[in-house]
């Protein structure tokens, strides 16, 4: 720094008696008035929309870190001192706020200046880029206020252009708002489908079940939270809410993963195909994994053999650390364990078809003592799951479960099934995040038909029986609060939704959320309802930024 400081000292000094080095243009200068005049302008600048969603603070591996942490059903490698007992620092989750609003900055800052190009670019793919955009920013408004309650609001008609200016907190409401707005204007204007060569950008179906994800959230953070979840208002937000999601199970693009035969193989690969970066094969059949038909939006990653050094995923490689910290291999941090008490709220089943004592989504969830880590003889990982190379046996070592185990560790199967073994492994790892699957769709419209109108016309019921009967577990007879929250729990398991699920819950008395006993009387409903704003933000902000109650 002192060298550089010198450079530029010496640089004013030696010219400051002549008035041309102050007037010299900078031809390598590139700012809005050069940028933006033509639609390969557009698509960079759009591309750029979507990284910060990939990037290591959010999904490339800070996402699953800390929600998964949170998760009471998972615990870290060290299970007294972190997020698992709500010990919380106030600068915790400054990477989420960070990528957050990295894409909110660039989204809006696009929408400020894409008119430039409205003759420019044909009507139908200037829509489409728009759309994108707003698909994006309706996402990344979604997560600041579920997670931040009243974070900093801006869209394109103010982003803060001044670095000295301290930025105020939003209102819940402008976030609820304008994600409405944007989210449904690119679920009118994205298409069905992309070519292959742009797999992972917004469809409509995308589009369609964030937009009824947030609508359906909004109404527990929102009208549930304040008392007014009976208010027309409150109905009126429930139903947009089911169409969103209606549109998609009714647009026929997706479907859930179908086992081949009714023979644990088969059952186990047609779920875990969601999760895998290689297409599963049983016998002569393949199941599809990446981008496959339940697929409704996922974050696209690669293996670039960590083309550069450093720990920036979607920055500096392509790839992402997920697998370097979670999986069973013998070079991963392997920071996660499954507390037994997940493998238990699989119901168990007698006559299945496929053999099965307990749901067979439980076996392709959770790796137990002997289970196969990859197919592959070349992968050298054909032997079967040891907790005592392929975990830290966390809650054996830690006496944190009492009862029977199936297993001396229980590990995390999705995204870890095969094993990653090529060169950079278990570097810069190609799965792509699933971030939204139909059968989340599904489940999240059984959701909204029953706080509509307690399901009157039974599509939600069917909407969550359908889940069930992919892995032919029974159907059950009346969809409840207990019926959703167990469906969701034992399909959506260590995806990183549990723990947000819970938190909308509890404000609805009519779900039995016991939140002392879910979090081992660690979690203070006063504060841990919503992140803190990080004190790094406020402090940049000269205190005009105000923290959440309770930090």
């Amino acid at each position: 720094m002192k060298k550089i400081l010198y450079i530029i000292i010496s640089i004013l000094v030696f010219s400051a008696c002549s008035d041309e080095f102050l007037e010299t243009e900078n031809k390598n200068s590139l700012d809005v008035g050069s940028f933006f005049k033509t639609e390969n302008d557009l698509l960079l600048a759009v591309n750029t929309a979507y990284t910060p969603l990939a990037h290591g603070g959010m999904w490339g591996n800070q996402y699953f870190l800390k929600i998964n942490t949170l998760d009471p059903y998972i615990w870290f490698e060290n299970p007294k001192g972190g997020l698992d007992q709500m010990i919380i620092n106030i600068n915790d989750f400054s990477t989420f706020w960070d990528e957050l609003y990295r894409g909110l900055f660039r989204t809006s800052d696009i929408l400020a200046n894409i008119e430039r190009l409205k003759g420019v670019v044909e009507p139908a793919k200037y829509n489409e880029y728009e759309g994108q955009l707003k698909a994006l920013r309706g996402m990344y408004y979604f997560y600041l206020v579920t997670w931040y309650n009243k974070p900093i609001y801006y869209d394109e008609t103010n982003v803060p252009t001044n670095p000295l200016a301290g930025l105020v907190n939003g209102n819940p409401e402008q976030f609820w708002d304008k994600l409405e707005v944007d989210l449904t204007f690119a679920s009118e204007n994205l298409p069905d489908s992309w070519p292959s060569a742009e797999l992972g950008r917004m469809t409509r179906g995308a589009a369609n079940a964030a937009l009824g994800k947030a609508l359906l959230y909004k109404h527990y953070h929102y009208y549930l939270r304040f008392g007014n979840g009976n208010s027309t208002e409150a109905k009126e937000n429930l139903n947009k809410a089911k169409l969103a999601l209606k549109r998609v199970i009714d647009s026929n693009v997706y479907e859930l993963m179908q086992p081949a035969a009714k023979t644990k193989a088969h059952y186990e690969a047609a779920f875990l195909s969601n999760f895998s970066y290689l297409d599963v094969p049983v016998g002569n059949t393949l199941y599809d994994s990446e981008n496959n038909i339940e697929s409704v939006w996922e974050i696209q990653y690669n293996d670039d053999n960590r083309a550069a050094g450093g720990w920036l995923p979607a920055w500096q490689w392509g790839g992402n650390l997920n697998y370097l910290y979670f999986s069973p291999s013998l070079s991963s941090y392997r920071n996660h364990e499954i507390d037994p008490t997940l493998w238990y709220e699989f119901e168990t089943v007698s006559g299945h078809p496929g053999g099965y004592d307990r749901d067979p989504r439980a076996y392709a969830t959770c790796y137990l003592e002997g289970d196969t880590l990859d197919w592959r003889e070349e992968s050298g990982y054909k032997t079967g799951f040891q907790s005592a190379l392929n975990s830290k046996s966390v809650v054996s070592k830690n006496n944190l479960y009492a009862g029977p185990v199936p297993s001396v560790a229980i590990g995390l199967k999705k995204y870890g099934y095969p094993q990653f073994t090529i060169k950079s492994a278990p570097n810069s790892a190609p799965f792509n995040v699933r971030l939204i699957r139909y059968s989340d769709v599904l489940l999240m419209y059984a959701e909204a038909c029953y706080q509509y109108d307690n399901d009157a016309s039974g599509l939600g019921l069917a909407a969550l029986n359908e889940v069930r009967a992919r892995v032919d577990m029974p159907e059950i007879a009346a969809l409840t609060p207990t019926a959703i929250i167990h469906e969701r729990t034992v399909e959506l398991a260590t995806e990183g939704h549990h723990y947000n699920d819970i938190i909308r819950w509890t404000y609805d008395p009519n779900f039995p959320i016991n939140l002392s006993t879910l979090f081992r009387n660690k979690f203070d409903i006063n504060k841990n309802m919503y992140f803190p704003i990080p004190q790094t933000e406020i402090d940049a902000n000269k205190g005009t930024l105000k923290q959440n109650p309770g930090w």
